[in-house]
């Protein structure tokens, strides 16, 4: 293979010193070793596509929602800690989760929330995709489902 572009970056002295000891046990240089570790990380990300499932770009996020379970009627609260034009990352203070009842992957509820700018409150129907107690808070990974176009469209002029 044809080495044709020169990396630079910086390190601490403890991961020089290990990568160092590696490729000195492997009888090689120090910069094959690391173009060798860089190479199989690439063929991994290509091997298992399923790695990073997400679409769209996160943006990290503080804002307020009501979470309901039918028909944007109000059951609990939580705070939208990311968002992405394709989910949300939700997080359930434990004071409101009797409310939600959020427990099982694939269940779905409705989010209301505002957005900075924009005089309308966004409405989107989501399914959950993971659910996990994190002691304080219970953290909803979930990906919309439906939405009325104005609030996509909202949610759209605000990601980009």
């Amino acid at each position: 293979m044809k080495k044709d572009s020169i990396i630079c970056f910086r390190v601490s002295k403890e991961l020089h010193k290990s990568l160092a000891q590696i490729a000195h046990a492997d009888r090689r240089s120090l910069s094959s070793m690391i173009e060798m570790i860089l190479s199989n990380y690439r063929t991994d990300k290509k091997t298992f596509p399923g790695l990073e499932m997400r679409r769209y770009p996160r943006k990290p996020v503080d804002i307020p929602t009501v979470i309901s379970r039918q028909a944007f009627e109000q059951n609990g609260k939580g705070f939208i800690a990311d968002i992405s034009l394709g989910g949300v990352r939700i997080l359930i203070p434990k004071d409101f989760a009797q409310n939600v009842t959020m427990n099982s992957k694939g269940s779905k509820f409705n989010i209301i929330f505002d957005l900075p700018r924009e005089h309308d409150p966004v409405k989107i129907t989501c399914e959950s995709t993971r659910v996990v107690d994190d002691g304080d808070n219970i953290v909803v990974g979930a990906s919309f489902v439906d939405a009325e176009f104005k609030s996509y469209k909202s949610l759209q002029t605000y990601l980009m």
